[in-house]
């Protein structure tokens, strides 16, 4: 068998938590009220993939080039190949860096300079890792979005789980196409690691963190993802001014080994919204950079900006000390268009959200006559004095923090305060 016909890739697995169950009790019967509950499920598990789809072909310069997506029942397969510089040694899991033939495969002599190498190198796996970055950002988006809807019904949840492995090109001599699912072992890792790993979360293959690292924003983005929050315990012995009102505290969740196909893969339980803007990370580059001025006219996103470009010190991630944060707030899922972000930071508005607004008004009254529709447009845009008595900023406390983008803008309104001291400041 010819290497290249070897893929290393990545293979992503979302499935909906408890659904044989919940078909049990139906006694598999999809006519009783909770077979039709399961159904439900599904349904939204299809809507979601499809608003995937449909940001793909709007957005596609956020979006990998090539992914496929496998449903079978209550689960998706996402995966995707990622570059053969990435390829790990034999016997590996994981890349370790280049060999000597792989340095002279990959680059030409030229690149190979001494004084060239290093930058050559450096710009070479930046652009490798592209791909992932997108990738794993938009399954933590649809992990998000999913989620949220199971929640609204009170279902149990959906877990996602995210690995490596190499596959196998195997062409169907049924239909003539590339069947990205035959021979892959990332998804046979995934559908194992998947037995292990419990609740309604996010797990990566930390294989995928390392590649991630690769880019410093990415890393840093990495870093804020493995903080989750847990409510604290009430304690009596601690003097507060509200019993009812019980703060959360910052943890990591320990690494978490498995044995797969006797390889030892470690898993980690990674917080999805940090990751989201993972997906946007290469249009904000030359901002991040300082190659391109950006407006941090809104403070929302500046904030955000300034979280991706300073990240969490070493120091605070060892004492669990964290800065509340808008990137924590788990928002930016597929509700939000991905292009949003960018249009922020190098604007300081956006013509997407203009646009999907005007979308909205004309879908709310799409059964108007035109006069009708404009006689409304002129009503909405109508100023009016209101008196309202404003709320101090600091009134709000971390709150603040869990707002989403537009909840947070109309809040502004009645917000008093120095709205500077909601950025994100660099920590030691």
């Amino acid at each position: 068998m010819e290497n290249n016909e070897i893929k290393y890739c990545i293979c992503a697995m979302i499935d909906l938590l408890g659904f044989s169950s919940h078909l049990e009790i139906s006694s598999y019967d999809l006519r009783t009220s909770i077979g039709k509950q399961a159904l439900n499920r599904l349904d939204n598990l299809e809507n979601l993939m499809n608003s995937l789809k449909l940001e793909n072909e709007n957005f596609p310069d956020y979006y990998p080039e090539n992914f496929s997506f496998q449903r079978i029942n209550d689960a998706i397969f996402i995966t995707m190949d990622l570059d053969d510089i990435l390829i790990p040694s034999i016997g590996k899991t994981i890349s370790e860096g280049l060999s000597v033939e792989d340095v002279s495969k990959y680059f030409t002599e030229e690149q190979l300079s001494e004084t060239g190498f290093r930058s050559n190198y450096t710009s070479r796996m930046l652009d490798t890792i592209q791909p992932l970055l997108k990738f794993v950002g938009f399954i933590s988006r649809l992990h998000i979005s999913l989620n949220k809807l199971e929640e609204k019904s009170n279902f149990p949840g959906a877990k996602t789980v995210v690995s490596t492995g190499f596959r196998r090109r195997f062409v169907s001599k049924v239909n003539l196409s590339e069947d990205y699912f035959s021979a892959n072992f990332a998804m046979a890792n995934t559908y194992i690691a998947e037995r292990s790993l419990h609740g309604p979360n996010l797990y990566l293959d930390n294989g995928i963190l390392q590649l991630i690292s690769f880019n410093k924003y990415g890393k840093n983005i990495l870093r804020f993802s493995h903080f989750h929050f847990k409510e604290r315990e009430f304690n009596c012995f601690e003097d507060c001014d509200d019993v009812f009102s019980i703060s959360s505290e910052p943890c990591i969740p320990n690494l978490i080994e498995i044995n797969l196909f006797r390889k030892t893969y470690h898993y980690r339980n990674l917080n999805p919204s940090p990751l989201t803007y993972l997906q946007s990370l290469s249009s904000i580059i030359p901002f991040l950079e300082e190659k391109v001025l950006p407006d941090l006219s809104n403070i929302y996103y500046k904030h955000i900006f300034h979280a991706i470009k300073f990240g969490v010190s070493e120091k605070r991630v060892k004492d669990l000390k964290l800065n509340p944060s808008f990137i924590f707030n788990q928002t930016y899922d597929l509700d939000v268009e991905i292009g949003i972000f960018h249009e922020y930071i190098s604007t300081g508005k956006s013509k997407t959200k203009e646009e999907k607004k005007e979308r909205e008004f004309e879908n709310k009254y799409a059964d108007c006559p035109a006069e009708a529709k404009q006689e409304i447009k002129e009503f909405l845009d109508q100023e009016c004095d209101i008196k309202l008595t404003p709320i101090r900023l600091e009134n709000f406390g971390d709150f603040i923090y869990s707002l989403s983008e537009e909840m947070f803008s109309t809040l502004l309104l009645i917000i008093e305060g120095d709205l500077d001291q909601l950025d994100y400041k660099k920590t030691e």
